[in-house]
């Protein structure tokens, strides 16, 4: 008879709170982890990562470094990854040989002929390395053992490193909109109870603040109740963003929404052939700052053939700086503009699609909003945890009570029946 509204978002609340808070503690630790994971592998494979400044600064031509690293590997330079600090290895992607790709297939052939969602690709093949671009020095494997780790713990959070990734990405896209449910059903629930009271600022205090004084359960209620507020807005996008990872459907009615289109990774543009030679790496690297001036992190994606052409993606870095990735795809021989893509000129739903990634793991906005998220994530992490806290707590109480009523376990004693209060009377005297 007394069912309200906020009673029915609290059970909602709870109830699809309840089997998803295991699955949202990992997503949301592994979450956690892995939004520094570029600084931390950087700090603790510095002696990989990190290349000495000489006096006079000058490094080795793109040319002479691509000669050098395919000479090495006995490979094909495929992409080269330019950093915008000075003091970063350069990152030399690499295609084996024909004669290498022939002994890599007949080992894994029977390693991955069983396993779902695995067939052996191109990129499969391709190995990075670090290199010292005033040097020319390979340092080592793109992969050191810290990517690795950080590779596993992005397979936990996208899949749960279960095999199947289509079983595994449904299980955390499910997940992530249980939570989007549970971002909306807790701001209501931590909004005032009376309408009423919503004009009363101190009616609204609770919500921003813990009292830490009080018992340790009403201390859990008010940690589950302000983090949740505080986290709000950055665990609301990450709880919308997720889904378009998991699920075909959800990614594809974000391109109706957004009315925008995925941003190819194939670069299929030809060149204008001629009879003259290809530009050089450095003439094209110069066509590139010429593009697109000033510092920056530069991707370049060599010409599978001598039709293909140069497809670069330029970003910058910083404490506050926008990640949005500038595009332009370049002739071989010319070195003309074939398609040019920035990211200011692209509608606002263009920009979310080609920054998808980049918006679910804090980095649009340089190291600032990276700190935000970490800080976002580490309260997300903490609610299912406390959230269960207040569940087991009222449960317990809740089998306490008796059909009266009792708390203390023995029914509760009728209520006694208030004597009368006696007049006094005035007795005359003898």
């Amino acid at each position: 008879m007394n069912y309200s509204f906020r009673k029915l978002i609290n059970d909602l609340h709870l109830w699809v709170g309840l089997p998803s808070a295991v699955i949202l503690v990992v997503m949301c630790f592994t979450g956690t982890m892995y939004v520094f994971q570029r600084e931390i592998t950087q700090w603790v494979d510095s002696d990989k990562f990190q290349v000495a400044v000489p006096v006079n600064g000058e490094k080795l031509t793109l040319a002479q470094l691509r000669t050098s690293v395919e000479q090495e590997t006995k490979g094909k330079v495929t992409t080269i990854q330019i950093p915008q600090e000075k003091n970063e290895a350069w990152t030399f992607t690499l295609l084996p040989t024909e004669k290498q790709n022939k002994k890599i297939s007949s080992i894994s052939t029977d390693k991955k002929e069983n396993k779902a969602n695995n067939k052996e690709s191109e990129k499969d093949k391709l190995k990075s390395y670090l290199v010292n671009p005033y040097t020319g020095e390979i340092q080592g494997d793109a992969k050191t053992p810290s990517v690795k780790f950080f590779a596993t713990v992005l397979q936990l959070h996208r899949w749960l490193l279960i095999e199947n990734h289509d079983i595994g990405g449904a299980i955390t896209g499910t997940a992530c909109l249980m939570m989007l449910f549970l971002q909306i059903s807790g701001l209501i629930l931590w909004a005032p109870a009376k309408l009423k009271s919503w004009k009363k600022s101190n009616a609204w205090k609770a919500g921003f603040k813990v009292k830490m004084d009080a018992s340790l359960k009403r201390i859990n209620f008010d940690l589950h109740k302000t983090l949740g507020f505080y986290a709000f807005l950055f665990v609301t996008i990450m709880a919308v963003t997720g889904p378009y990872f998991a699920f075909k459907w959800y990614k594809e009615g974000a391109y109706k929404v957004l009315d925008a289109k995925p941003i190819s990774k194939e670069n299929n543009t030809k060149s204008v052939y001629q009879t003259s030679a290809p530009l050089s790496l450095d003439q094209i690297l110069s066509k590139i700052n010429e593009v697109y001036p000033g510092e920056g992190n530069t991707r370049l994606l060599l010409p599978k053939d001598s039709t293909g052409s140069y497809a670069i993606q330029k970003f910058h870095n910083g404490f506050l700086s926008s990640a949005g990735v500038d595009r332009v795809t370049l002739d071989q021989y010319s070195g003309n503009i074939l398609e040019i893509k920035r990211f200011s000129d692209m509608s606002l739903g263009q920009q979310i699609i080609s920054s998808s990634k980049i918006i679910h793991t804090g980095e649009i906005f340089g190291t600032f909003t990276k700190i935000l998220y970490f800080l976002a994530c580490l309260a997300a992490t903490s609610l299912p945890v406390t959230g269960f806290y207040i569940w087991w707590n009222k449960g317990k109480k809740d089998k306490e009570r008796t059909k009266y009523g009792a708390v203390s376990g023995k029914p509760a004693s009728p209520k006694p029946i208030l004597a009368r209060k006696k007049i006094p009377v005035d007795i005359p005297s003898v």
